[in-house]
């Protein structure tokens, strides 16, 4: 019998609710005036495509609405 197992690690982005984080302001990628999004990232051990273990802890991203690009959270 022989088995095929898919295994490995992804980050995992998901919105947050940290109140002060984001607002408009100049993407410094697009240039473009945009809402940023306050997010978080965490990785993940993953089997067959499904987030199984946290590896970590969530760190903190905005995201530019206008070219998706993120960046980390100010401190």
């Amino acid at each position: 019998m022989f088995f095929i197992i898919f295994f490995g690690t992804r980050e995992v982005v998901r919105d947050a609710d940290r109140p002060g984080v984001g607002g408009y302001q100049q993407c410094p990628n697009c240039g473009q005036y945009a809402q940023f999004r306050p997010r978080s990232a965490r990785t993940w051990l993953h089997v067959f495509w499904l987030p199984v273990v946290p590896l970590g802890k969530a760190r903190p991203l905005i995201e530019c609405g206008n070219c998706r690009q993120r960046f980390g959270a100010p401190a």
